[in-house]
């Protein structure tokens, strides 16, 4: 849900819950009141009447009294002169806090023992007349007196007249349901509290809460501190940002992992680069220096250190142009010229040059092909070169000295592509460091207690090159028996404009 649409439904509840909390807290209070009224008073009546209209609601408490006595003064008017039958009338009226007076001919006769308000009695006697000429008239009066008066004319049956009124003291009731309306007030009150703190919860938990801990989150972050976790709450705008947020948090892991990764890199690079270049710089110092001490006292010894400091001036060349050619290859500012070429044609050229080479180095070199002629490949040549200059200069640096070195290197197909394998007798690779040998700088403990010279970024150069050829390198070992390392080359168009897909 989009803020919008939580704001919009925010302001609908806030509309609504407190409207739905008040109705219901007064409903359920009139309803309490209205039972409580039927209970005490014995009439039904509803809430609302209740509420608005409590004139009706008190005379219909004495309207069953007022019928019948009505009836017995239009039947009977004797019976308005038993006091037995008036004090038994007038005892049914005290639940409704109302008593009986009669008069005759202007005086009081009888006056109920029920809650007697002297003055509502005084004013029944002083209006009798009004009330015989105007019969079964009712009074409601306010201050002082507090009261309701319903009167009924009598007719006595000697030419008497006379009334009767039942009497209701408004006071004892007025005070209950002012008890009642602040009972009714203070529910309405704690409907609106209860309202507004459901409201603050969901206003804390759907915007506050979030916003506070992307708070945290950045107070964290400003320290340094990473290893937190910005868990998606909300599927909204702000559960967005922590969506972001948290994104840009494992991004900065990474990134620094990788700076982290980079400098330990960089180091063993100083140190590989240091070592590689110490080896054949001790060896340079040492012949030159025999040379001018004249430990080389004739012409064959003096050609002998001669050519062996060329040949570790050409190492360190070497060494220095495989780190400049990999930091052009590691940065992309080397640019690449693609070519389609005929892939047998290509690879076997590059074995037989191979095959020269490594015979003046006692290494046997076996070249196969399993492709037919004609099949194209798209390379860059001098890259691809230099890939199987690094995969054979391996072969050749890290072999068996104790038994004959013997190369493969076999063509074959894979589907839209051409593989390359690299085979080799050598000392081979642990299958614990396999894994990394990819990996730039890598060099395993054994390739330095050997002695043998290497930036650890060859393989990288290879890896790094076929990717670039949208290829794969692979490799397989095994201490003692050798290692193979296979790459593969996208296939080309033919001449006639063909795929090459077939082998």
């Amino acid at each position: 849900m989009t803020l919008r649409r939580k704001t919009l439904m925010v302001f609908l509840v806030m509309l609504a819950l407190p409207a739905i909390f008040i109705s219901g807290v007064v409903m359920l209070g009139l309803k309490i009141q209205t039972i409580s009224f039927e209970r005490k008073f014995g009439v039904e009546v509803g809430g609302w009447e209740l509420l608005t209209s409590p004139i009706r609601v008190l005379t219909k408490a004495t309207e069953e009294e007022y019928r019948s006595m009505s009836e017995v003064a239009a039947s009977d008017p004797s019976k308005f002169s038993e006091l037995e039958w008036l004090a038994k009338n007038d005892i049914s009226l005290e639940r409704c806090y109302s008593y009986l007076v009669v008069t005759k001919n202007g005086e009081l006769v009888y006056t109920g023992f029920g809650e007697q308000s002297k003055e509502l009695t005084n004013i029944v006697v002083a209006f009798g007349e009004t009330v015989i000429l105007g019969a079964d008239q009712g009074l409601f009066l306010h201050e002082p007196t507090q009261g309701m008066i319903r009167c009924g004319r009598i007719d006595y049956e000697n030419g008497d007249r006379g009334c009767f009124a039942i009497v209701t003291d408004a006071i004892p009731i007025m005070e209950r349901e002012r008890k009642n309306m602040l009972a009714l007030v203070i529910s309405i009150a704690t409907a609106v509290m209860i309202s507004a703190c459901i409201l603050m919860i969901w206003g804390h938990v759907a915007f506050v809460k979030p916003v506070l801990v992307l708070r945290d989150a950045t107070r964290k972050m400003a320290k340094g501190n990473l290893t937190f976790k910005l868990e998606r709450e909300q599927k909204d705008e702000i559960g967005e940002i922590c969506s972001n947020f948290e994104e840009m948090r494992r991004h900065l892991i990474t990134q620094i992992d990788k700076k982290e990764q980079y400098e330990q890199d960089m180091r063993d690079m100083i140190s590989n680069v240091s070592h590689d270049l110490k080896t054949p710089l001790t060896a340079i110092k040492g012949y030159a220096e025999g040379l001018l001490e004249g430990i080389a006292d004739n012409p064959e010894k003096r050609d002998k250190y001669i050519r062996t400091i060329a040949n570790k001036a050409n190492d360190m060349t070497s060494l220095v142009d495989e780190l400049s050619y990999f930091a052009k290859l590691d940065t992309n500012k080397l640019p690449y010229k693609f070519e389609t070429v005929e892939a047998n044609e290509f690879f076997e050229d590059c074995a037989m040059k191979y095959k020269v080479e490594l015979e003046m180095k006692d290494f046997e070199l076996n070249y196969s092909s399993e492709i037919p002629d004609g099949v194209m490949v798209v390379i860059d040549i001098e890259q691809i070169r230099r890939v199987l200059n690094n995969l054979v200069g391996n072969a050749v640096k890290y072999r068996n000295n104790d038994i004959h070195g013997i190369m493969t290197i076999r063509v074959t197909d894979a589907n839209d592509s051409v593989r390359v394998s690299v085979g080799d007798n050598g000392i081979g690779i642990a299958k614990a460091e396999l894994p990394y040998i990819f990996d730039r700088f890598y060099r395993s403990d054994k390739a330095r207690t050997s002695g043998r010279a290497g930036t650890g970024i060859g393989l990288a150069i290879v890896k790094k090159i076929v990717e670039e050829h949208g290829g794969r390198v692979l490799a397989r070992s095994e201490l003692g028996a050798g290692t193979t390392i296979s790459f593969t080359v996208k296939k080309g168009v033919t001449e006639n404009g063909n795929k090459n897909t077939d082998s």
